[in-house]
């Protein structure tokens, strides 16, 4: 009998210490969980090496293929710099600075002493875009071609970036590229300057049918006219010859 009265004073003392420790374990699950949500956002912000978003650039430039092209907006609209009378494709401009603003990144390779080694020693090319409160500078290097990823680097920082390659190849493209077509006159001409009618074409084709047809009518009126002339004056002769031997058999 108090075997089993100490055993239940035990298990009372146990309950209640895990009833006191519950809301410590409570507390001590959800400060994990924070931290682990807080790692995951840490860890996701950190890929995101320029914020931004397309509508805050006001000017960006690129070079490609050994030429330069800049870009600046007027209001809403895009135009070339150096040529602000081109009808330029909004939405390529559209396709090709979203892929910077943000950037993201795959991987950051710090404290890099040889750039060399990613091409950026002497980079190739050189990406540049500015929003009203920012510039930034983006330096272009070797490509990965067996991952799809390019190294890209900023001034001043010992880091290299590796980043999808469709950021840099979106900026593979000329004026020519990015200007809209223009429209060609539909309307055909006639070689001697005036427009083309194919109703009037094949009313005067007609009118010349018909013309044939008139002359092929008269011809034809006039050689019946003569052949009723000629058949006419032969048949006046016979009548005088039978006339005249007539007369002869009468003298005789």
């Amino acid at each position: 009998m108090k075997k089993q009265k100490k055993q239940l004073i035990i298990l009372l003392a146990v309950l209640l210490v895990l009833t006191a420790a519950i809301p410590g374990i409570r507390y001590f699950v959800e400060k994990q969980e924070e931290k682990s949500a807080e790692a995951a956002k840490l860890e996701q912000e950190s890929k995101v090496l320029i914020s931004g978003a397309y509508e805050d650039i006001v000017k960006f430039s690129y070079d490609y293929d050994g030429a330069s092209y800049a870009f600046e907006k007027t209001g809403d609209t895009w135009q070339a710099a150096d040529d602000p009378g081109r009808n330029l494709k909004e939405a390529s401009i559209k396709n090709m600075l979203s892929g910077v603003t943000p950037l993201y990144v795959q991987q950051t390779i710090e404290n890099v002493t040889d750039f060399g080694q990613y091409g950026l020693d002497q980079p190739e090319r050189t990406i540049t875009f500015e929003t009203a409160s920012a510039s930034h500078i983006l330096y272009v290097g070797d490509y990965n071609t067996l991952t799809g990823t390019c190294y890209v680097s900023l001034p001043s920082e010992n880091r290299v970036y590796v980043v999808e390659q469709t950021v840099v190849t979106g900026f593979n493209q000329t004026y020519e590229d990015l200007t809209e077509p223009e429209e060609e006159d539909s309307a055909a001409e006639a070689p001697g300057g005036g427009e083309f009618s194919e109703e009037s074409g094949s009313v005067e084709e007609s009118g010349s049918v018909e013309e044939s047809g008139s002359v092929e009518e008269s011809g034809s009126v006039e050689e019946n006219e003569s052949v009723e002339e000629s058949e006419s004056v032969g048949e006046s002769e016979s009548v005088e010859e039978s006339r005249s031997a007539e007369k002869g058999a009468g003298e005789n």
